[in-house]
């Protein structure tokens, strides 16, 4: 079908994309002699071999999934559920509202910020609602619904208000990748046929990301320094790349050798756990934390600098090599999981979304993301199931007292 053609082409071109900045990451070391992202600045001390080595790891995670991606696309799906449109668009706006009233009184979900407190008859229920990640079910939402529907743009602009809130404008980079999935065809027409429009859009385009990486270092109080010199290929480009974290962790072996001795053999499932159950899973000894305490003596729960999913493994090897094979099957198993979860719902684009969000969990290579991910979509999938089954006992009872 013309429709799964154009959908695979979009996620072939964001897993096209992921690749660029992770190459770009790896000339910007080679010919600045310096790393970017997260260690912007940092001086490169690796021979190229080993750059090369480490740039093949960062992209081998993509590579692998984009190879199960094409595998669950080609396989049949027989038994998904049905979600609820109407149900689900007043659940999402209840919890998308819900989400900005406990961030404007409490604090809650703001980035970079100590943990917020709430009394303690309300900070359960925050726990319970916090089980339903508002951006996901906003995103199964967009792929779900036709391409004209205007109550999509309603979920856009509340969320880029909660985004805003929350001082965390990742979302940005989401919705335009959503979005490039679902009006694949209209984008690239509008490429072809208004070059001189995106000509002068790329020329704005540092201004812009300048601009805002400077609100968002703004909006959680820290110095906006960095966001003035060279903001794509040293800022955005590292920071849509785990490159540099995991180069950074090859530059310093000794040091991150030793630290590892620390973690905890199972520290990559427990923090899966600590993610989705209870944070008094989650190991205090964890290689973000470590990252970050290269630098600060002090490193606090909302303060770690990512390792990506190479990185991880780089200091799994360094503990034990039984940890770091039990960590590859347990990333293999999230991938896999993650696909499987997303088929249980019933929509075109089921395959797509499941792709396009392990994009980010890929960089990052935190398990908690891995484990959310799929614990999010499984709350929805329960949820839609409760609904359906509901509404089917309404209709039975209803055909009933009819007769």
């Amino acid at each position: 079908m013309i429709s799964d053609y154009n959908s695979q082409k979009s996620v072939k071109h964001l897993y096209f994309f992921f690749i660029i900045t992770s190459f770009t990451s790896f000339l910007y070391a080679v010919f600045k002699g310096r790393l970017n992202g997260d260690f912007l600045g940092v001086e490169v001390v690796l021979p190229f071999w080993l750059l090369v080595i480490n740039l093949l790891f960062t992209i081998l995670p993509f590579i692998v999934t984009w190879k199960i991606y094409l595998y669950f696309k080609k396989k049949k799906i027989n038994k998904c559920i049905t979600m609820p449109v109407r149900f689900f668009e007043i659940f999402l706006i209840f919890l998308i509202i819900w989400n900005v009233a406990v961030t404007l009184i409490y604090g809650v979900g703001v980035l970079a910020a100590p943990p917020y407190e709430a009394p303690p008859i309300i900070k359960p229920i925050i726990q319970i609602m916090n089980r339903f990640n508002y951006f996901y079910g906003a995103f199964i939402y967009i792929l779900l619904v036709p391409k004209k529907n205007k109550f999509q743009f309603l979920l856009v602009i509340l969320l880029l208000v909660l985004a805003y809130l929350r001082a965390g404008l990742g979302v940005l980079l989401y919705f335009g990748m959503l979005f490039y999935i679902k009006y694949f065809v209209e984008v690239n027409l509008f490429f072809k046929k208004q070059k001189i429009i995106i000509l002068i859009l790329l020329f704005f385009f540092p201004i812009v990301v300048n601009g805002l990486y400077e609100l968002r270092s703004i909006l959680r109080g820290q110095e906006t320094e960095e966001t003035y010199s060279d903001p794509i290929l040293g800022v955005l480009m590292g920071r849509l790349s785990s490159f540099s974290d995991s180069a950074f962790i090859m530059q310093e072996a000794p040091v991150f050798f030793i630290s590892a001795q620390e973690l905890d053999p199972l520290y990559f499932q427990k923090q899966a756990l600590g993610g989705v159950l209870s944070l008094d899973y989650m190991p205090a000894h964890r290689p973000e934390t470590m990252l970050f305490k290269f630098y600060y003596e002090n490193s606090e729960d909302n303060v770690a600098y990512m390792a990506g999913t190479q990185g991880n493994l780089y200091l799994s090897l360094f503990k034990s090599p039984l940890v770091l094979v039990l960590n590859i099957l347990t990333i293999f198993l999230y991938i896999i999981s993650t696909f499987i979860v997303f088929r249980m719902l019933r929509f075109e684009y089921a395959n797509e979304l499941a792709f396009m969000l392990l994009l980010y969990v890929l960089m990052s290579g935190v398990s908690n993301e891995y484990a959310f991910l799929i614990f999010s979509i499984f709350v929805y999938v329960v949820l839609f199931m409760v609904v359906n089954f509901l509404n089917f006992k309404k209709k039975d009872e209803n055909s009933l007292y009819s007769t």
